[in-house]
């Protein structure tokens, strides 16, 4: 009995001693509010503010981005990002620090992280919410609140004096402009550069994500023009690669080693110096030379030049077979459909699919082989016949002939209009083909770099 009423006494001297324990610590509230205070004041307190070398994903490059917060709210942010005309930039928006999952920092208005965030329909994987972890020695370390598996870490280290001299912010702005500029139906095509080792003869072809800061370096061949390269031995690289732009170089975090023409080459980063409208046409046979051409050096490589091209492996499957799809899928430049608002709505009624022979026998032999026209409402077939000159990589060369096929006795003008339309959308002569992902169905896209038209085949 006595053992029982000291252990009851010792019990009532624990939970008085834990009531008088508590009554010291301030309220849940006060404890939050000092919390978000002390972020508050380690966001405000480096002199030049804070740097970040953002990694949205593990297939992205990084971004330098710069920070500068300030006691009301607001942070100045600049990056090298050229969108939105230079917007991102230098650019300053509101934020706040919340306490949900724990101290978030939060960035409330418009700006290069929401920009990011929003690509690929918000899948790329930026975020602009992130929650506080740690201090780590001087710096500050964030993880991002939207990824739900695999979170991306931040790390904020005090800016140097100095670090905005590290932008490329002209590189950015000048590799943007590798870009097609028309419309492009389903999607836009990453350009394609050729690489141009002048000193070596060699060039290589790599397919690159300027907002994504990847590329895929797919094939490099022996020759400095398109036609050289076309001509002589090429290899396939299909090399994938990481980038960052700072300091007047493209520095690949994967570099590119390769064997080829009995040459070693190492491609570790590009320092880029003049900028121009001088490259060769996309079109072989235009005479302009008004697209981008960027020149530098390579280390251990020599004299390098970057030009647009559209030689690449992603339409490589391109082959002979028989070709359709719905006459809708043919657009000018400005994206619209032939069939809607162009040529053949108004020259050729009643269309109904376009078909492309290419290169196959048919069960009707009296069809061309070689052939390109339109099957009509009623099923009747109007195609007209082509000579192919080049088929190499992805790039499909053809010459119309004026010899024609009717499955029946068409109406009058037919002819007139079939070589009318065909002669629009051919113009030129030549194309290239790009695969369209999705769901499963193989389907091409073609684009003529000529009137810079593009339509869909199926096969």
């Amino acid at each position: 009995m006595l053992r029982s009423i000291i252990a009851l006494l010792m019990l009532l001297f624990v939970a008085v001693s834990c009531s008088e324990d508590n009554t010291d610590l301030p309220p849940v509230e006060e404890r939050v509010k000092e919390a978000v205070e002390g972020l508050k004041s380690d966001l405000t307190a480096p002199a030049n503010g804070w740097r970040l070398e953002y990694q949205p994903t593990e297939e992205s490059g990084t971004f330098l981005i710069l920070m500068k917060f300030t006691p009301d709210g607001n942070v100045n942010i600049k990056s090298d990002v050229p969108d939105n005309s230079g917007e991102f930039f230098d650019h300053t928006i509101s934020y706040r620090i919340d306490n949900a999952l724990g101290l978030e920092l939060i960035l409330e208005t418009y700006g290069v992280f929401h920009y990011l965030f929003e690509l690929d329909q918000a899948t790329f994987g930026a975020e602009f919410e992130f929650l506080f972890k740690e201090k780590e020695d001087d710096g500050l370390v964030f993880e991002s609140i939207s990824d739900t598996s695999n979170p991306t870490q931040l790390v904020f280290t005090p800016a140097g004096a100095n670090d905005e001299n590290e932008f490329a912010r002209d590189i950015t702005a000048n590799l943007g402009k590798f870009d097609l500029a028309n419309p492009q139906i389903f999607g836009t095509i990453n350009p394609t550069q050729q690489v141009i080792l002048t000193d070596k003869n060699i060039s290589i072809f790599w397919t690159i994500d300027l907002t994504k800061r990847n590329l895929i370096a797919e094939f490099a061949g022996k020759g400095t023009t398109r036609d050289e390269v076309l001509a002589n031995s090429r290899i396939t690289l299909n090399h994938f690669s990481k980038f960052t732009l700072s300091n007047g170089q493209i520095t690949l975090l994967e570099p590119l080693s390769f064997v080829f023409n009995g040459q070693s080459n190492n491609i570790t980063s590009l320092t880029l110096s003049d900028f121009s409208f001088s490259g060769p046409d996309l079109c072989a046979s235009g005479v302009n030379n008004i697209e981008p051409l960027y020149t530098g050096q390579t280390p251990g490589v020599g004299t390098t030049t970057i030009v647009n091209t559209m030689l690449s492996n992603r339409g490589i499957d391109f082959g002979k077979t028989v070709y359709t799809v719905n006459a809708l899928f043919i657009f000018d430049d400005q994206g619209n459909s032939l069939q809607e608002t162009g040529s053949i709505g108004t020259k050729l009624l009643g269309t109904s699919g376009f078909v492309l022979f290419y290169g196959v026998q048919l069960n009707d032999p009296s069809i061309p082989i070689y052939s390109v026209g339109f099957i009509m409402e009623d099923g009747e077939i109007y195609v007209r016949e082509y000579q192919p000159t080049t088929t190499a990589v992805n790039l499909f060369q053809i010459n119309l002939l004026d010899q024609y096929y009717y499955s029946a006795t068409p109406p009058a003008g037919t002819e007139t209009a079939l070589k009318e339309i065909t002669d629009e959308i051919f113009a030129g002569g030549e194309f290239y083909a790009f695969d369209l992902p999705g769901n499963g169905v193989q389907v091409f896209r073609l684009y003529n770099p000529c009137n810079k038209y593009e339509f869909f085949l199926v096969p």
